[in-house]
């Protein structure tokens, strides 16, 4: 499931979230950092939509869900 699409239309000075996210990271603040931030700039977004923002934005998953059932798979690779 991909949910980037669902806040492309956001914007805070002529950004949208993602790139506000990357700015942030590559600027050497943390994902936390950046989850703060769009909480504060985007208060119509929850706590979960912000933090699935920043995991879309710093890494391949589309998805908070998709992120989350990663993190399931990771360990059973472990065993192998």
């Amino acid at each position: 499931m991909d949910n980037t699409a669902k806040y492309l239309h956001f914007k805070y000075d002529d950004k949208n979230p993602f790139e506000i996210v990357q700015e942030m990271i590559s600027k050497g603040k943390s994902p936390l950092h950046a989850v703060k931030y769009i909480k504060e700039k985007f208060p119509a977004f929850s706590l979960i939509e912000a933090k699935e923002v920043v995991t879309i934005a710093t890494s391949e998953h589309k998805s908070l869900y998709d992120y989350q059932g990663d993190l399931f798979i990771q360990p059973e690779k472990l065993d192998e």
